[in-house]
């Protein structure tokens, strides 16, 4: 996973916070946190009965947010994200609005969440948000970097 982020993200920041939030504890949480709420989905895509790629969604935080969605790199472009996508898009109720974050820079990742829908917003500062929202603690030296806020909009 943090290949993705070459070159775009501090290693320190990938570091710190993949160890503190995709942890095998981090994820049994997760997993388990979601399990017992009405509007959280943590779902797996699998395939020969190996993990080829899960999401996480919940409205947890202030408001709804699509945390992470993550394919393994063996599996990219054969439709994985798209089926997770897909599939929260049908549990979700139709009119929910939600947002999600992307690194600046992974216009690959742009593209894909507007073709489900999503629209960029604004840029926000990518310590901030995952310290304040997130509890993730970055080393003192940590170089800043930009996430790219998007949203799921519906018509009212």
């Amino acid at each position: 996973m943090p290949t993705q982020y070459a070159g775009l993200v501090d290693p320190a920041a990938v570091d710190a916070a993949v160890s503190q939030t995709y942890s095998p504890a981090a994820i049994t949480d997760c997993m388990e946190r979601c399990r017992q709420a009405s509007n959280a989905f943590f779902l797996v895509a699998a395939r020969s009965r190996q993990v080829a790629g899960f999401l996480h969604f919940d409205c947890f935080g202030p408001e709804p947010e699509l945390h992470r969605l993550y394919v393994d790199g063996r599996y990219r472009g054969a439709g994985i994200g798209t089926l997770l996508m897909n599939e929260l898009h049908a549990r979700l109720p139709t009119e929910l609005e939600y947002m999600l974050l992307v690194v600046a820079g992974n216009d690959g990742a742009v593209r894909f969440y507007q073709r489900h829908g999503l629209q960029v917003a604004q840029l926000v500062d990518g310590l901030v948000y995952y310290s304040e929202r997130m509890g993730v603690n970055f080393p003192p030296d940590t170089r800043p970097f930009s996430l790219v806020l998007m949203r799921r909009r519906t018509s009212h």
